[in-house]
């Protein structure tokens, strides 16, 4: 068990590089795209916006794009393993610690559908599914809530004790 809380967490942060600090990330569609923005990091868009982002990357571009999303599957386990770290780490209730890492699979779930669907329509560009990309937009404000509300849960479990001793 040991071993897999370290895989996540130097998984995690071997992505996190690949993703924020080389040619394989954001730096390699932005050679594409100067203005390039992912669309997974955005709490919500249009398809609009998606068509626009697949446009402006062009072929190259949309062929990194596409890699990226398959780092980011890496990604979503490395993290799903921190969370779960993080969460076995705080002492709190058995509802608490349910409830949290219930968000924490939600979260990696609305990740791997989001990925799964923005793949299907990079594949399928030129050709727009707009209904498809705002189902995606959903669910990458799924995702977020998920992971917010997981943030919101972290730190009541860490504040909770402090405030409970006045």
């Amino acid at each position: 068990m040991k071993v897999l809380k370290w895989v996540g967490l130097i998984g995690f942060f071997a992505c996190l590089i690949i993703m924020y600090a080389t040619n394989h990330g954001i730096r390699g569609m932005r050679k594409y795209d100067a203005g390039f923005r992912l669309l997974d990091m955005r709490f919500h868009y249009t398809a609009t916006n998606v068509n626009e982002t697949f446009t402006k990357l062009n072929v190259g571009g949309r062929v990194a794009y596409r890699n990226y999303w398959i780092l980011d599957f890496f990604f979503i386990a490395c993290f799903l393993v921190v969370q779960l770290t993080i969460i076995n780490s705080i002492a709190m209730s058995d509802t608490a610690i349910n409830v949290l890492i219930v968000l924490s699979f939600l979260r990696a779930i609305f990740d791997i559908v989001e990925n799964s669907i923005l793949l299907y329509l990079i594949d399928k560009y030129p050709i727009q599914n707009n209904q498809l990309a705002t189902i995606c937009s959903w669910v990458t404000t799924s995702k977020f809530i998920a992971l917010y509300l997981w943030i919101v849960g972290i730190a009541v479990m860490l504040l909770y004790p402090v405030v409970h001793r006045s």
